[in-house]
């Protein structure tokens, strides 16, 4: 039997663990870190939904979150743009998006994807003892840059920070605020816990979550939250791969399509990646042959996700994000819901796992 190692233990590992052992194959999962968890929030939309329900996992992980199919678009002084009516949402996308936690979503898929070891950081991944190697170790991923060593990032223009705070909000705040520049977010959160998410143009230097620019509740949120616990990064941009395998080694989600958060895919299409990949490798084995395939099913989908969320951030950060209320209030609903739809629908998400290989 082959021996299988995955490399990174985040969304697309865990889940990738879990498909092939449903599927009678066994892996070894290794971490560089000792713990799984952390990353605040986590919006699981209805794409993700239909992969997780193709492992059985689909009802505990819409236990775990909170639903939300209203949601609002406001200005920074808290005019409404726009308000997506729900029922239109959930026709369009299936059903509604969940908002979860991301550590309780990784516990929870690590309780079906066997024990994880602790690895102190691979550097080589020819060096590793397997006959195949599946790189899911994220934005920075070593495999990746194995497999192309001309990978690099670049600054996207803007910082982001995440956290939850330890209060309910009324559901109907649920939505973003688009300021000058800048945006925020806020999602309700099962256990009466609200996930808020806040960005704005500018490196590292911007140090701070600045209240002052956005209406209720999301000052009272950061406020809320310990400061310990809210995650800040420059959001970088980093190109795919040019290859994603090689004949002993394959990368799946963020190591071989890091995006933007615009669309708030990243996870989502990392889930797809891990149940794609194990129901090709449980058809025809593992390899060279199985790992082409692969990137054939997926690249076009994701470089399209890629595409639309660098362009989200550019819009949202660069000088022509004034114009973005105005457009998003003249677009017809259906017009809105059919963008919405492409990526993030339970119908899309069942068209990738089933689509034939071109």
């Amino acid at each position: 039997m082959e021996r299988v190692v995955v490399v990174g233990a985040g969304l697309a590992g865990l889940t990738f663990a879990v498909a092939m052992r449903r599927a009678g194959l066994e892996v070894e999962l290794r971490d560089e870190r000792g713990w799984l968890g952390g990353g605040a929030g986590l919006t699981i939309w209805p794409n993700a939904l239909a992969a997780l329900d193709a492992l059985d996992l689909g009802d505990a992980v819409r236990d775990l979150g909170e639903p939300v199919a209203s949601a609002l678009i406001r200005r920074a002084d808290g005019s409404l743009v726009r308000r997506l009516d729900p029922v239109a949402t959930v026709r369009a996308l299936g059903e509604p998006a969940r908002v979860v936690d991301r550590g309780e979503l990784q516990a929870l898929l690590a309780g079906h994807a066997g024990p994880v070891t602790l690895d102190a950081g691979v550097t080589d991944p020819s060096a590793i003892d397997a006959d195949l190697v599946v790189g899911a170790d994220g934005f920075r991923s070593v495999v990746a840059r194995h497999l192309d060593p001309s990978l690099r990032e670049r600054p996207a223009g803007y910082v982001a920070w995440r956290g939850v705070a330890p209060i309910a909000v009324d559901p109907s705040y649920a939505g973003v605020v688009w300021g000058d520049r800048a945006e925020a977010g806020v999602m309700p959160m099962t256990g009466g816990r609200t996930y808020w998410f806040a960005t704005r143009a500018g490196g590292a230097d911007v140090w701070r979550p600045d209240a002052d620019l956005w209406p209720a509740p999301v000052p009272e949120l950061i406020a809320a939250t310990p400061a310990s616990s809210v995650l800040q990064h420059e959001m970088l941009d980093r190109a795919q791969p040019r290859h994603w395998f090689d004949d002993r080694c394959v990368v799946i989600g963020d190591a071989a399509h890091a995006m933007q958060p615009g669309l708030g895919q990243g996870g989502c299409l990392a889930i797809e990646d891990a149940v794609v990949l194990a129901a090709l490798w449980a058809e025809r084995g593992g390899g060279r042959a199985t790992f082409a395939a692969f990137e054939r099913l997926r690249r076009p989908r994701v470089t399209a996700a890629v595409r639309m969320s660098r362009t989200a951030g550019r819009a949202l950060h660069g000088r022509s994000g004034r114009a973005l209320a105005t457009v998003a209030r003249r677009t017809p609903e259906p017009i809105a819901m059919r963008g919405a739809a492409r990526f993030a629908s339970r119908a899309a998400g069942l068209r990738a796992l089933s689509a034939p290989e071109r």
